[in-house]
């Protein structure tokens, strides 16, 4: 009897170390490489982005005639495409009113987005926005936006809450900073 429960011992063993160097496999077999992003480009060009997506019809529409655009952006990664600037963002972008000490807002979009920059003697200017179609081909044109570890991360950031603009969109419209937002 003594025999058997070694052998026990020692089968369960082995499988305890068997499925421990599995799981370090997986583990570093799914590392996710990340997006380049250079911290230095993106400062220098995050003042014009944070212009741009809020008076961008291609991006916002006209609301209501009290209504602003605000928008908040997180850069995903950074490219250089010859002379232009590529930029991969996350932006969510709301239209607001503030009434009765009440942040309304009425419309918004959120999502990925690549804006698209060329350098010149001053500075940077706005190119294109690139969003991704919307319905079957939504996948295929993030993929085809942005590179595979910008993907990854698009993917990934889409269970996380995005960017919030009402904290800018409170301080312009003159309400305290914990105003409620509500809903059109």
């Amino acid at each position: 009897m003594r025999a058997w429960s070694r052998r026990w011992i020692a089968l369960g063993a082995g499988a305890g170390c068997l499925l421990a160097g599995t799981v370090v496999a997986v583990v570093l077999l799914t590392d996710h490489a990340e997006p380049e992003l250079d911290e230095d480009l993106w400062r220098a060009v995050a003042p014009v982005v944070h212009a741009e997506l809020p008076a961008n019809r291609k991006h916002t529409w006209p609301g209501s005639p009290a209504g602003r655009w605000f928008c908040a952006e997180r850069a995903v990664e950074t490219r250089r495409d010859g002379s232009d600037v590529r930029v991969g963002l996350i932006a969510n972008c709301s239209e607001y009113v503030g009434r009765d000490g009440v942040l309304v807002q009425s419309s918004g979009r959120s999502g990925a987005l690549v804006v698209t920059l060329a350098s010149g003697p001053d500075g940077y200017r706005v190119r294109d926005i690139e969003a991704p179609v919307d319905g079957a081909g939504h996948d295929e044109s993030l993929r085809r936006m942005f590179s595979t570890a910008g993907y990854e991360e698009v993917r990934r950031s889409a269970s996380r809450a995005g960017p919030d603009p009402a904290p800018e969109a409170r301080a312009a419209l003159g309400l305290p900073a914990d105003a409620p937002v509500v809903l059109r």
